[in-house]
């Protein structure tokens, strides 16, 4: 019996993990078993914690690209194999990775054929954003993402006005838009997922061409980014709201981004109290989100995971995000235990295998 996996791409703050955590539960209500795998140039996620409080097995590749770890990936699989026995695996390769038919869905049917068997690759396309203020090698790679989709989702329709089954060339950036399905989808008000979902269960990648990529812009796009992942604790010794905390925290994160004409990628921030917990993040100035905004009473102490993805040197970022977690104390005398907390730009793609 052979394990489906759906690859789910796209550019940082595209509505990868929202997606897949809404799709996970309407897979699991048609009574499919499902893991997720996530991945990430560091450690420490944000999605992986937010899987786990779902209660959905997963995985975690660390440390580069699902390409660049390409037996980490086989080995995550294998976990959630023997864990699980899924019958639908959701595999979210990190927001800065392209090249995925020629450097995993390939190498996978081609020397795993008989354990799994691949879904087209989608790949999604935010509707709500514009990365005109990246610089050209990102754009380009954002471009590469999007050319190798078989099937591209135009996410966050309900931010978008006016949307059709199609977008124009445009958008697309080149892509073949007479072969490749553009389906408009929102994971927030559910819009189109289920539509997804009927096509990533009854059809196979077609193994398309593979795209002819210029590894040295690749190469720089990906160090053009700066990588932060910290998880800590905060506290204090008289009562606040962890939900101001976080807001506070992401609004000096903006502004001070800002003043540095650092461009956002993608932050977000993971809250825990012993109440509940908040998510929130940032894909550009001006765009914080709720993901997760369960009501919390006011608490002496939280834990957090932030992970920021900025257009920044490792440098700039550490700076930035070390000013505004103190700037966002919720009172002079609170107390912060970093944990965890690593900031870099991501090494050149060496992919396992690539089969062009």
């Amino acid at each position: 019996m052979t394990t489906r996996i759906a690859i789910v791409g796209g550019f940082l703050g595209a509505g990868k993990t929202t997606l897949i955590l809404a799709a996970a539960k309407r897979l699991a209500a048609r009574g499919y078993r499902v893991g997720l795998v996530t991945n990430d140039q560091g450690e420490g996620l944000v999605d992986t914690a937010l899987a786990g409080d779902a209660e959905i097995p997963v995985a975690e590749v660390a440390g580069g690209c699902f390409c660049c770890r390409f037996p980490d990936l086989l080995a995550g699989l294998q976990r959630l194999q023997e864990v699980a026995s899924p019958d639908v695996i959701l595999a979210e390769p990190v927001g800065s990775c392209t090249d995925l038919i020629a450097t995993v869905l390939r190498p996978l049917v081609q020397f795993y054929g008989e354990q799994y068997e691949l879904a087209p690759l989608t790949v999604l396309l935010d509707s709500s954003r514009s990365l005109a203020d990246f610089p050209d090698d990102i754009r380009y790679l954002h471009e590469q993402q999007v050319a190798e989709a078989e099937i591209l989702l135009h996410s966050k329709s309900d931010l978008a006005a006016g949307n059709g089954t199609r977008i124009g060339r445009k958008e697309r950036m080149g892509a073949d838009i007479n072969e490749t399905p553009v389906l408009p989808i929102s994971a927030v008000t559910g819009d189109g997922v289920d539509e997804w979902l009927d096509v990533i269960l009854g059809q196979s990648s077609r193994n398309p061409a593979a795209l002819l990529i210029d590894y040295e812009r690749y190469a720089q796009a990906e160090a053009a980014l700066g990588w932060l992942n910290a998880k800590g604790q905060v506290r204090a010794d008289t009562p606040y709201s962890a939900r101001e905390w976080t807001a506070h925290l992401l609004a000096m994160l903006e502004s001070l981004c800002t003043e540095q004409s650092v461009s956002i990628a993608h932050i977000k921030v993971l809250v825990t109290t012993p109440e509940g917990k908040v998510k929130a993040s940032l894909t550009q100035a001006g765009s914080l989100s709720w993901d997760l905004d369960s009501p919390t009473a006011d608490t002496r102490s939280h834990e957090f995971v932030l992970n920021a993805r900025v257009n920044a040197t490792p440098g700039q970022l550490e700076q930035i995000a070390l000013q505004a977690i103190e700037a966002a104390k919720p009172d002079p005398a609170a107390r912060y235990y970093i944990e965890h907390f690593e900031c870099f730009s991501p090494l050149p793609p060496r992919p396992t295998h690539r089969l062009a």
